[in-house]
């Protein structure tokens, strides 16, 4: 059983759509935990029942309400962002042709896996071989009598910040074939678009609940560039974003800071 990794073709959308959608939400539970723990929530749990408790007279039973209250409230929340998330997706992954696929700097690939209509094992238990598209011609394998299914993306555009420098977007797997080497197929592929296109860096953003994904990417050379925290609801819902970077040749503000330090250097003498 083979995986291709194979650039956006029109038809992929729907697959598209609902990996990534998937691979989103997969983490609603993980944001959610983790805003649940954090010390402010207690604060704030504390904080309204003594108001309700000092201020309004009501007995204590009753301000003890203000626990679930306030749990369902920031579940809502998290749940209300990941979905404006998911409208934002839909339009992007509508808008692929456009957005990556028109000029020489941006691309969009898939990851499909090709496995017989009638799968008798669990695809965590079968060893795919991983090929790009140019290996599979070359391979001359047959798949007309397999079914075929888009089980990883990853996507390059060009930084608003810089011309010379790259995002990474939408990279995921699907949850059954993570761990067996397609997301790092998908890295290389992403990595290697970015050196010949000419680019200084390329970039990319994880947050705190996709570990797994932070240490594959330091595996392949990238390093941690800024930590920040994200809105997921005004200033109070927040989680922590790590954003990494790919060096692949100096940047030119290196250069200046370079100049800057000989300068400096010479000075001294």
């Amino acid at each position: 059983m083979i995986v291709i990794v194979r650039a956006f073709k029109p038809g992929d959308e729907t697959g598209c759509t609902k990996l990534i959608r998937d691979s989103v939400m997969s983490s609603l539970g993980a944001t959610f935990c983790g805003m649940l723990f954090k010390e402010v929530t207690f604060q704030l749990m504390i904080l309204l029942s003594a108001i309700m408790f000092i201020f309004f007279g009501m007995p204590l039973t009753i301000c003890l309400l203000v626990v679930p209250v306030v749990v369902v409230l920031m579940y809502v929340g998290t749940y209300v962002s990941f979905a404006a998330k998911l409208t934002e997706i839909n339009e992007e992954v509508a808008n692929i042709p456009r957005l990556y696929m028109s000029n020489a700097f941006s691309r969009f690939w898939v990851a499909e896996a090709f496995e017989p209509h009638l799968m008798t094992r669990h695809p965590k238990e079968v060893h795919y071989t991983i090929m790009t598209e140019e290996q599979f011609r070359q391979a001359n394998i047959s798949v007309s009598s397999q079914a075929k299914k888009i089980v990883g993306t990853v996507a390059l555009c060009k930084s608003y910040r810089s011309d010379r420098s790259a995002w990474i977007k939408r990279l995921c797997v699907h949850e059954q074939y993570q761990r067996k080497g397609i997301a790092s197929c998908l890295l290389n592929i992403t990595v290697q678009f970015a050196i010949d296109a000419g680019y200084s860096c390329a970039n990319i953003v994880a947050s705190e609940y996709t570990e797994e994904g932070r240490e594959l990417c330091l595996k392949k050379g990238f390093e941690l560039k800024q930590i920040y925290h994200k809105s997921i609801l005004g200033s109070y819902i927040t989680i922590l974003m790590y954003e990494l970077t790919y060096r692949i040749k100096p940047t030119e503000d290196d250069y200046i800071s370079g100049m800057d330090f000989q300068k400096e250097f010479l000075n001294q003498f």
